[in-house]
């Protein structure tokens, strides 16, 4: 019997699911129809077509069929965990995101999308657990830099914020978020002069940001 085909654009899925092999005769380790995993793979490939296209209604069905059949993927999880996150079901996010990192520790995607779906359901301390791993992963990485110095500020690790988003900044100048927040901490620890220059790069950089407009003008206030 000719073996079943697959689209070569998902081939490097089948070997996410543990199935490698030319004609798809031959049954896959623990009796799995290869049938069945071609299956699995080129709904997984539709999946992540439409994460990538932002089509998270349609994604999300399509990665719960494939988790339902094999829950072992982790690029399946992953991609569940960001379409649940993009839609705003950040709790519903974190059990995908979570099975993402138990499966592929050394995956910073996961990590990284597994903090910002902690951060907004407000468990801060996880995600700063998840967020230090990246960014000590990963450290020329100016936005993981910065979302861990966020979440520092947020947990009073003042010292240590400051430190993250100095290095965010060291990285990438022009970083809004980072001299938005690093000028904000300044002015509140009563180092308004120092905190001027960040403000006024934020307000160059976002010059509609009434926040950055709005710091800006406290900072020039508290330091006359």
């Amino acid at each position: 019997m000719a073996g079943a085909r697959i689209d070569p654009a998902v081939a490097e899925r089948l070997a996410s699911l543990g199935y490698v092999g030319g004609s798809g005769s031959t049954p896959a380790a623990g009796g799995v129809d290869p049938k069945d995993r071609i299956a699995v793979a080129n709904t997984l490939h539709d999946a992540m077509i439409a994460v990538e296209d932002a089509r998270f209604a349609r994604a999300i069905p399509l990665l719960e069929q494939v988790i339902a059949r094999e829950p072992g993927i982790p690029i399946a999880q992953l991609n569940l965990g960001i379409a649940r996150a993009r839609q705003k079901q950040y709790a519903r996010a974190v059990p995908p995101l979570t099975r993402a990192v138990a499966l592929k520790t050394d995956d910073m995607r996961a990590h990284y999308e597994l903090a910002s779906a902690l951060y907004e359901t407000g468990d801060v301390t996880s995600a700063a657990r998840h967020f230090a791993v990246v960014a000590s992963t990963m450290p020329a990485w100016a936005d993981a830099r910065y979302s861990l110095g966020s979440v520092y500020a947020r947990i009073d690790r003042i010292p240590d914020a400051i430190a993250e988003l100095r290095a965010a900044l060291d990285l990438e100048p022009r970083h809004f978020r980072a001299n938005l927040l690093l000028g904000r901490i300044l002015t509140l620890r009563g180092e308004a002069p120092l905190a001027v220059p960040y403000l006024r790069t934020a307000v160059n950089v976002q010059p509609d940001s009434s926040e950055a407009k709005q710091f800006l003008a406290e900072a020039l206030k508290d330091g006359k």
